[in-house]
């Protein structure tokens, strides 16, 4: 918020500069625009280095099985959410993830609701949550949410189809893969799954790799560290 302010500002301050020294308002309108955005976009770039620089750190320690630690690490990105929209969104997202992960899920479950909607990974969550307690009406809400930001992400219509194969609605299931393979075309992930579908077997969704097994639907092969996407998320903090 305190960036886009500063922005409309500098860019009324150009423009009313521009009227005193006689520049028409049809220039001086237009250069306004072009300072006042640009200042918008240098700021936005700075608070988004500032937050990666804040979810490395925080990524090292999850690494090392500290997740107290990292939590406390990403909440110091909060301070920087009044000048900038949707860094709060962001932060719950990722935090939310790490709780989910720990199988936290009252701790999880406000996070993933107010993270970004861009954070699609920790939509996906919350709609699994929201199935797994039998609200499955809210629960294909919020996939279909959730798809709006990652409708190029193969992974995210195998498990929307997992949990709705889960809730015993295979046809659904099917249609939901068929969404993704306009979009993913010739996603062997997807064609495999709706394969298995089809012929009224379970999904194979070890495919995805450490991906699937962070949505702790099935027991993964034993590791020493969080999936990938629970490290850092830098499309998260894009917001």
């Amino acid at each position: 918020m305190i960036n886009l302010l500063l922005g409309l500002g500098v860019a009324i301050v150009m423009v009313l500069i521009s009227k005193l020294l006689g520049i028409r308002l049809w220039v001086g309108i237009p250069l306004g625009l072009v300072g006042g955005v640009g200042l918008f976009i240098w700021l936005g770039r700075k608070v988004q280095t500032e937050l990666e620089k804040i979810f490395t750190r925080a990524g090292e320690l999850m690494k090392k099985q500290q997740f107290d630690a990292a939590i406390t690490v990403m909440k110091e990105g909060y301070k920087l959410g009044p000048r900038q929209f949707m860094v709060k969104g962001s932060i719950d997202g990722q935090i939310g993830v790490v709780q989910y992960l720990r199988k936290k899920n009252e701790e999880a479950e406000p996070l993933l609701k107010s993270a970004s909607m861009q954070h699609y990974v920790a939509k996906a969550m919350l709609a699994i949550l929201q199935w797994k307690r039998g609200e499955k009406k809210k629960a294909k809400q919020t996939f279909d949410l959730a798809l709006k930001a990652g409708k190029k992400e193969s992974l995210l219509y195998g498990v929307y189809a997992f949990a709705l194969n889960e809730m015993h609605e295979r046809d659904a299931a099917i249609e939901v893969i068929n969404r993704g393979l306009k979009i993913c075309k010739g996603d062997e992930r997807l064609l495999t799954n709706r394969s298995l579908l089809q012929n009224g077997k379970a999904m194979k969704m070890k495919v995805y790799g450490d991906q699937w097994y962070q949505f702790m639907l099935e027991r993964p092969m034993l590791r020493q560290e969080p999936p990938p996407y629970a490290r850092v998320s830098k499309r998260g903090l894009r917001g």
